[in-house]
């Protein structure tokens, strides 16, 4: 089976293998179609489409937003992006800086908890990419506070543990817009976890143009669910594992969702009218 894999992160956001070590894993899977999604940045994205140069892997350029609508936390997957589009990396680096501020407050409460970590040392582990929760929960693991990085997770830096902050977020309908300007094609990241169709729709009425249908969390009831949803509405179709690489805080390989062809041939239709995938 060929395989697509439409949501992966890598190191320039809170993965943890490089873009290049990402195709080769892409590669290793059968992955024919492979989108970069890091959290809020692009810079991933020129390494990977090196790597993956006559590689036999095309690579779609990509990138996720972490956004509100109302009180809701939801992600936008952002495909086909201009990477040099100088609107977006503005807010990029917005949302990069509001990432720094919560990962000082996450340092904070967890010095108050008796487990203070050296920020240099964060650095280190994160190498180009930015520090996010995972490297917290390496230096963690590293410092003798936790036995693994799901420990660090379960007990301290998952959503409602007492380390965990919330950061600023941009509105559903401005990131649609920032990805629209970019020339990019916003979708709405595994929409399942935000409830029912009701709540679904609501969300989609922000602006998006497709609806990721596949993914790891996903149900074949949330499936069914979602092609409906994406046939009525007319939205393109995507699927990926979510990747952020071995030993995360959900250890997902690369290319292990099986993702219909015809999702991956739908997307090369619209790189072949947008002239943006390499």
């Amino acid at each position: 089976m060929r395989r697509i894999d439409l949501h992966v992160h890598t190191t320039a956001s809170d993965g943890l293998l490089s873009p290049s070590q990402t195709v080769e894993a892409a590669l290793r899977e059968g992955v024919w179609l492979l989108g970069i999604a890091d959290h809020d940045t692009t810079e991933g994205v020129p390494e990977a489409v090196e790597a993956a140069r006559g590689a036999g892997v095309t690579l779609v350029p990509g990138v996720e937003l972490s956004v509100g609508s109302g009180l809701r936390e939801i992600h936008v997957l952002g495909y086909f992006v201009d990477i040099e589009d100088e609107a977006l990396q503005s807010v990029l680096a917005r949302l990069r800086g509001a990432r720094d501020t919560r990962n000082e407050r996450i340092l904070e409460r967890l010095r108050e908890m008796g487990m203070p970590l050296d920020p240099g040392r964060l650095k280190e582990i994160a190498g180009n990419g930015s520090v996010g929760r995972p490297h917290i929960a390496t230096a963690l693991r590293e410092a003798g506070h936790v036995g693994s990085l799901g420990e660090a997770f379960g007990r301290y830096l998952a959503r409602g543990k007492p380390a965990y902050v919330h950061r600023e977020r941009l509105e559903a309908s401005e990131a649609s817009a920032v990805l629209k300007q970019a020339g990019g094609i916003p979708v709405l990241a595994h929409p399942a976890k935000l409830g029912g169709p009701q709540a679904i729709e609501q969300i989609l009425d922000d602006g998006m143009e497709g609806v990721e249908v596949y993914h790891t969390d996903h149900t074949a009831m949330d499936v069914e669910m979602l092609l409906g949803i994406a046939k009525r509405r007319n939205l393109l179709v995507t699927g990926g594992s979510d990747s952020h690489g071995p030993y995360s805080e959900k250890p997902v390989a690369v290319g292990s969702l099986d993702i219909p062809e015809w999702v991956g041939e739908q997307f090369l239709a619209h790189a072949r009218r947008r002239e943006s995938i390499t």
